[in-house]
């Protein structure tokens, strides 16, 4: 039998800071999407192959500071794969004397999503079987999409317009 996550108790509805960024710089609000969009899409792409390698590696996540190590190591993975994207991205809608400063938020909250997914995969695995740890993937990567979104647009709005990039 699945276990049944509880409803958020937040509502489904984008917060005022996120709401106001995307209403001054529509462009970065785009970007965001965008990037919650191939962020979405390549953890369920990889949903499959990084339960295949979690499993495979069952014995490493058993260690102490083993799981850690694997989770930093399979984000770091999925990071790589659309980083080429983000860079892309940037050059669109922040000032290249923001980027830096951008790109590195941006890099943060994606890695930081992305091990939040392997951690979710991970302890499934650990605790149930592979097609479960599968099925929690697809929730915990629309749920950690949310959070690329609306970080993200935050983190463009503010590099553009106050050339802070926070």
């Amino acid at each position: 039998m699945f276990e049944i996550t509880p409803a958020s108790s937040t509502p489904d509805v984008i917060d005022s800071e996120t709401l106001r960024a995307d209403l001054e710089d529509p462009i970065a609000a785009v970007v965001a999407v965008e990037l919650s969009r191939r962020f979405v899409g390549l953890c369920l792409s990889w949903a499959e192959p990084m339960v295949a390698d979690l499993a495979a590696q069952e014995s490493m996540l058993r260690k102490p500071g083993g799981a850690e190590l694997v989770e930093r190591l399979l984000a770091q993975r999925l990071y790589r794969r659309v980083e080429p994207h983000v860079l892309r991205m940037m050059q669109v809608c922040v000032p290249l004397e923001h980027a830096e400063v951008a790109l590195a938020r941006i890099e943060d909250v994606l890695r930081a999503q992305f091990g939040d997914v392997v951690r979710t995969a991970t302890g499934y695995l650990r605790t149930h079987d592979r097609d479960t740890a599968i099925q929690m993937v697809a929730v915990a990567t629309t749920m950690a999409g949310r959070q690329v979104r609306a970080k993200a647009a935050v983190i463009l709005a503010a590099a553009t317009y106050s050339g802070e990039g926070q």
